[in-house]
Order: structure tokens, then sequence, then C-alpha cells
């Protein structure tokens, strides 16, 4: 896989006047569209760095590829503001044009879906170790230093056998948790192998997401809703959510 990023990164923050004459540290936002095949795709409202593995992420966990080998190129352009990702194949299309939809977080837009998404799979199996999970909540304590200079930005944490091997920020946590696992697509690193820590609340999409990732477990600080939590289960992800076991359904509706 080449990346071309003439991009790099931009400011993550900077020092502003809020409306009461206070001086406040506030997070940068920057929008870029991303393109499959020239193709647009998606836009992304984010933190301006980590485009490329946002943009490979993105295509992971929203099941437009299924794994880096799919992938030959991914250029961004010097301003940020277009990331081309060039793959192997033609994408399968549709039997019926999506519409636009819009996410939750930080204003995010599925421009177009030509593609036909594979169906979801059951993630591979691992046995977490309190210890792990000890270290993940303990990186997410003590914060990021984009989350230390603004209390304003969301994580993501990505542990392989009881190590940290990548931790990144963004504005959306949809955005973080792409970045994350785009990094380990970049590295090569076996994403069944890993768990992702997030910072954010952990519904259906977040839930999709891991799965498509083919992560074992996903841990976040908030809970989750009835609907992620039977996802999950369907699948055999793992979540980790308000505490430092996993959730039945028993537990989730008591």
């Amino acid at each position: 896989m080449q990346i071309n990023d003439l991009f790099g990164r931009a400011a993550a923050f900077e020092t502003a006047r809020l409306p009461d004459g206070t001086a406040a540290v506030l997070p940068a936002e920057h929008a870029a569209a991303l393109y499959v095949n020239e193709q647009s795709a998606f836009r992304v409202v984010c933190t301006p760095e980590l485009l490329p593995q946002l943009a490979l992420g993105r295509l992971l966990t929203e099941g437009w590829i299924t794994s880096a080998q799919e992938v030959e190129q991914a250029a961004v352009c010097a301003e940020g503001l277009k990331v081309n990702v060039y793959l192997n194949h033609r994408l399968t299309a549709r039997s019926a044009a999506a519409q636009a939809v819009s996410s939750c977080c930080t204003d995010n837009v599925t421009l177009s879906s030509p593609v036909e998404l594979p169906p979801l799979r059951t993630v591979p199996q691992m046995e977490l170790q309190p210890e792990w999970l000890d270290t993940l909540a303990a990186a997410m304590s003590a914060g990021l230093p984009l989350y230390r200079a603004t209390r304003a930005v969301h994580s993501c944490f990505v542990l392989r056998q009881g190590t940290i091997l990548f931790a990144c920020e963004d504005i959306g946590r949809h955005n973080a948790l792409d970045k994350a696992v785009g990094e380990m697509l970049l590295q090569g690193v076996p994403l069944a192998e890993c768990v992702l820590y997030t910072s954010g609340r952990v519904p259906v999409d977040m839930v999709r997401k891991a799965i498509r990732a083919g992560v074992p477990a996903l841990v976040s600080k908030s809970m989750p809703t009835i609907q992620s939590l039977e996802l999950a289960q369907e699948y055999g992800l793992q979540l980790v959510c308000g505490r430092k076991h996993p959730l039945t359904l028993a537990e989730c509706v008591k």
C-alpha cells in the first residue's frame, strides 16, 4: 500500500476568547472529502491529522473493504481537503442507490453508498485479562494531550497482548476509532488480536464498526444501549462498558 500524504497535520487546537471574556483552549475542526476510486464516498469533519488512517479505517469499519490488501494507494492533497483511496478492484454496485446518511457525531456524512456491503461476521474470540483492562483504564484516565488541553475530544486506544500499541484523539468518537483501526492496517497488525478502548458512547453504530474491524473486544467507560448489546452478543463481540468485566444482557436490563 502506498501512502502519499501532502497534508500531514495542522494545529489541532488554539486559544480563543469566549463570549464571557475568558480565554480557553479549543479544538479545531477540519472538513475533508473521502473518495474511493475517484468516486465521492464520505464527508468527514475531524481533527486535522491522521487523514490516511481515518480514510482506511472508515472504509473497513463501514464495510467498503475487508482488508488492507484491497488498497493500492491513499493520497491526501496539500490542503487536506480531499483524500483519494484507490482499490485494486472495482466496487460492487448496490441493486438500489442509497441515500446520504448523517452521523450524530461531528457532521460526518455518507455522501453515497454504491457498494454492496458484505454481511457482518462473528468476531474472533479472546480471553480478556483483568490487567489489560487496568492498563487501558489507567491510560484513559490519564488522558491524551489534546484532551488534557481542551477537555473536548474523544480518544481511542489499541491494545495487543497487554501492550498499548497506539492512541489517538479526535473531535468525534467514530473518527477516533477509525483512525486507530486505520493505523493498525498501515502497520499490518492483526486486528483479530487487538482490543479497542473508546472514550465515547457505545450505540449500535460503534458496535457495528468494531465487528466489521474484526476485533474481539470493545471497551468503553460509557454504557451501551440495549440494541448495541444485543448486536455484540449476536456476533460474539465482548463489550466491557462502564465497569471492568463483560456485560450480559441480563445485567444490562436489571
